[in-house]
């Protein structure tokens, strides 16, 4: 699953996000389509909001994906 389906599944707009991660919408939309770009600052404050561990978050959705 991806980070853009996991937040849609949980109701997380990027309005809301962006709001709290202090970063515009069109930013925010190139990470989320990115996640390993995210800064670290950031990707914390999301996995609270996805209610996983770091450890799951990075294997599941921060990774850079393989070609």
């Amino acid at each position: 699953m991806k980070l853009k389906t996991k937040l849609k599944r949980l109701e997380i707009s990027t309005v809301w996000l962006s709001e709290r991660l202090g970063l515009s919408r069109p930013t925010l939309d190139k990470y989320v389509n990115n996640p390993e770009e995210f800064r670290v600052k950031h990707f914390k404050k999301i996995i609270e909001y996805l209610g996983m561990t770091e450890t799951e978050a990075l294997n599941k959705y921060f990774k850079k994906s393989r070609k």
